[in-house]
């Protein structure tokens, strides 16, 4: 049977707590820093989704996109979205060195791939960030086509972010898998039907993983000592 896997990337695919939670602090730091805002800072963290020293599920940091990000940086500070989005870019070089894979990420990406499946990635992060993922860790062979948070004006789980590419191919919906670790993708594509796998490798517990067909602790998971996809096993 073909399959067209998507997958989501931070928490999924790509280690979450060890690349964003030191960024989400630098960043808080050097806000209220730069501003002299610091009697902003524990509302700030706590809008962004970062409480005591723990990034939260389906928070704006661990689902959202970058846009998104920086309007809560935005809203504490007229300028704050662009300083935001240019502390990214001034330290998108030393979150490519922080990226750790998942246990079992590219095995996971082969298998697939090996069996004849479509495997894409559909994050909220930006185009830049997803392909240096993809280049640190050499995953292109394995990689269908790429979905990102700054490709359009639509964000997870609005069954937009996927609807053009869906469109443009020739399979059935019932073809599809969303595999995330949030319910941003587990709702992906909800009311239309499509089947969604929750990981609890990323920032969610079951519990956070609404709308979720199926919930397993990580991508490892996925295909059983035989090869056999789990929908297929």
């Amino acid at each position: 049977m073909s399959r067209v896997i998507l997958y989501d990337k931070d928490g999924t695919l790509l280690n979450f707590q060890k690349l964003w939670t030191p960024y989400a602090r630098k960043s808080i730091d050097s806000f209220v820093e730069r501003f002299d805002m610091e009697n902003v800072r524990e509302a700030l963290s706590r809008d962004l989704g970062y409480v005591d020293g723990v990034i939260q599920a389906n928070s704006t940091i661990a689902a959202g996109t970058g846009s998104q990000i920086h309007q809560v940086f935005e809203s504490y500070h007229e300028g704050g979205g662009q300083w935001a989005k240019d502390f990214y870019e001034e330290n998108i070089d030393l979150l490519y060195q922080d990226m750790a894979l998942i246990d079992g990420a590219r095995e996971v990406l082969v298998k697939g791939m090996n069996k004849g499946y479509k495997n894409v990635i559909v994050t909220s992060d930006s185009r830049d960030s997803t392909m240096r993922f993809i280049e640190k860790f050499q995953l292109d062979e394995y990689i269908y086509d790429v979905i990102c948070g700054d490709d359009n004006d639509f964000k997870k789980p609005d069954y937009r972010v996927v609807k053009s590419f869906i469109d443009s191919h020739d399979f059935e919906l019932s073809d599809y898998v969303m595999i995330g670790d949030n319910e941003a993708d587990t709702l992906l594509g909800y009311d239309e039907g499509l089947f969604t796998i929750g990981v609890l490798s990323g920032t969610c517990s079951k519990e956070h993983l609404k709308g979720a067909d199926m919930v397993i602790e990580s991508v490892e998971d996925l295909f059983d000592q035989e090869g056999n996809f789990i929908l297929d096993a």
